[in-house]
């Protein structure tokens, strides 16, 4: 299906809204990452008893840590003593963009999204809001990457993880 400019437009608000989003959803996994492997891991090492109890720890942190806000997530980095000042800055920066895309962009922007020139404005600040996401998602990685691999998380497991995950979507796609 053709569509007309207006429409065409419209759609590309909407992409860049969803990618824009999807980028402070993956800042908050790598808050988690850094939470699992400064806080979570050093504890679970130490108290390892089995697999199966490594795997239940493992899932219980992980349903803690994931059900906060990313604003209770990112006091949880400062409790682990991690931030750096200009990292610090970031989160706050994208706390603030994130809980504005999640509660307030639209009704905000209600009057710019009625206007070409409006929704070209939006599509620009959209594409800088993810931007700061993909920078604070840096800046997060570029402190827990060494620490993973200190823990043995090298580049092919993780391939082998993501092929696993792949797998299990395949597997569960086809039981549907």
């Amino acid at each position: 299906m053709i569509l007309d400019p207006e429409s065409e437009q419209i759609r590309d608000v909407y992409a860049h809204f969803g990618l824009a989003v999807y980028w402070g959803q993956c800042v908050e996994q790598s808050i988690f990452q850094h939470l699992l492997f400064f806080d979570h891991f050093p504890k679970a090492i130490a108290k390892f008893t089995t697999p199966e109890n490594w795997v239940n720890d493992f899932d219980i942190y992980e349903e803690r840590e994931m059900s906060q806000t990313m604003g209770k997530l990112i006091r949880r980095l400062k409790e682990v003593g991690q931030q750096t000042s200009t990292l610090e800055h970031s989160l706050s920066n994208v706390l603030k963009i994130r809980n504005w895309l999640a509660h307030g962009y639209f009704p905000e922007r209600a009057i710019e999204f009625t206007m070409k020139d409006g929704r070209a404005d939006m599509i620009a600040e959209l594409e800088e809001m993810k931007e700061q996401f993909q920078l604070c998602a840096q800046e997060l990685d570029a402190i827990t990457l060494p620490v993973m691999r200190k823990f043995g998380l090298n580049d092919d497991m993780l391939s082998k993880i993501q092929a696993d995950m792949e797998a299990e979507y395949v597997q569960r796609k086809s039981k549907a």
